[in-house]
């Protein structure tokens, strides 16, 4: 099964990492409970980790399809 050229294992590779570090992003600045706002806390960190996990499966298959990959 050929690998199309927007799906590489660098690109993979990239996106992962974005993800992942935006991922972080929007679950560290969730407010704090107890302040205002707080409201969405849960939900915002729990987006925040979905984004994360999202990441780290494009990660995983980025390094899955690196050594693999005729490009390298």
């Amino acid at each position: 099964m050929a690998v199309s050229a927007s799906w590489t294992p660098r690109r993979q590779l990239t996106l992962g990492a974005l993800a992942t570090a935006l991922g972080i992003a929007i679950a560290g600045s969730a407010p704090v409970l107890g302040t205002d706002g707080s409201t969405r806390t849960h939900t915002q960190q729990m987006v925040g980790g979905v984004v994360v996990l999202l990441g780290w499966a494009l990660l995983a298959w980025g390094i899955h399809g690196f050594g693999r990959a005729p490009d390298g």
